[in-house]
């Protein structure tokens, strides 16, 4: 079930919380007894108890400090886990106390660490517990939708921005693991077009994954020679289509030194791309003209709507690690000068995505903490 506590108003915006057990032993357990006032903030009292011949536990170490010696003192120690247990409900607790302490008695849930929600109903209560403690069926939406329609959609947005930091961490392990398996990117993008849409330098949205363009001869009872995209794209400004081509992150990038001394690092140090770029530019570019050449009697017939004004390509190719910095710099000059044309590459793609869904990869992750130990 989904984590929760409860608060009970006292007076004057004060109000006290459920005691928090930090540590057990057999005989013995430390409690903090929080209370929070809607200006003071959080305060509390760390306890030590005892348990009774009755099974309940008593207040021990009741000592009046004020009437102390000098040199006297009480020691209550916490250990590493109950140091952080109690620094995770105080964080819960300064939550509350910054929505304002609510009257009466109230019970709160943990959505996540930073979100703690206020629950006045029992019908409302059980709709979120049972979301956030089994899943996503059809019945417990309903129900949140029809008690809190704000509190559903931002539900729904938090697990959709959870599941798509899954995705790309599962890009970073297969772009080690899969580097020359092109059905299956073809497969991962058909799952998660979203990804795609971050290649292009415009709002786009998916149409369709393989898609027929056009050019079939009359030949034979299927035709012949006709072209297809790996993805059909529509820009959602100028309604104008947008083809996406894929290979492998493993595809080579770059031909042969053409001029200098390969690994001199000197400035006429350049390189020719390999065939599998120029040709996948070339074969990218023939989609988009075929794609305008038959644009009424295919696509405009299978997606209404779209026009062939300013049409686009993009191709994501091969994995820009590989490469040295003056290789990188022949690759960068080779596919800037190309005209509505993008070329990205799979390791490229993986860091917009980082940026924009804020992942941080696993590779990052653990060359920290290698530095750290």
């Amino acid at each position: 079930m989904a984590e929760e506590f409860h608060t009970r108003y006292v007076k004057g915006g004060f109000a006290v919380a459920d005691e928090i057990v930090l540590s057990t032993s057999p005989t013995t357990r430390i409690v903090f007894r929080p209370a929070i006032h809607k200006d003071a903030g959080v305060r509390g009292e760390l306890v030590r108890q005892k348990i009774g011949s009755d099974g309940s536990w008593k207040d021990i170490n009741e000592v009046d400090f004020r009437r102390l010696p000098a040199d006297c003192g009480v020691m209550i120690e916490l250990d590493s886990e109950a140091t952080g247990l109690l620094f995770q409900k105080l964080q819960q607790l300064y939550k509350v106390q910054s929505q304002g302490v609510a009257f009466g008695d109230q019970k709160y849930l943990v959505a996540k660490e930073d979100e703690v929600l206020l629950i006045n109903d029992q019908r409302k209560a059980k709709a979120i517990g049972e979301l956030l403690s089994q899943g996503h069926s059809t019945e417990v939406w309903e129900a949140l939708v029809a008690s809190d329609p704000d509190l559903a959609s931002r539900l729904a947005a938090a697990q959709i921005q959870l599941d798509r930091q899954d995705a790309i961490r599962r890009f970073e392990r297969a772009l080690r693991d899969h580097r020359d398996e092109e059905l299956k990117w073809q497969k991962f993008f058909e799952a998660h077009p979203w990804m795609l849409q971050s290649a292009f330098s415009a709002a786009v949205f998916q149409l369709a994954g393989e898609t027929y363009v056009g050019g079939k001869k009359p030949i034979g009872r299927q035709g012949k020679g006709g072209v297809a995209t790996d993805f059909l794209f529509a820009d959602a400004s100028t309604k104008s289509f947008a083809v996406v081509e894929i290979k492998t992150p493993g595809t080579r990038l770059i031909g042969k030194v053409y001029r200098g001394d390969a690994g001199s690092g000197l400035d006429n140090e350049t390189y020719s791309v390999s065939d599998e770029v120029s040709g996948s530019v070339i074969q990218t570019r023939n989609q988009v003209a075929v794609a305008v050449e038959d644009f009424h009697a295919v696509i405009d017939k299978g997606f209404e709507g779209l026009n062939r004004v300013h049409p686009k390509g993009v191709l994501i190719i091969g994995d820009l690690g590989t490469l040295d910095a003056r290789q990188e710099a022949s690759f960068n000059q080779f596919r800037h000068g190309l005209y509505s044309l993008t070329v990205i590459t799979f390791d490229e793609l993986l860091r917009r995505l980082c940026i924009l869904y804020d992942v941080e990869l696993e590779e990052v992750q653990a060359k920290r903490l290698a530095r750290d130990l």
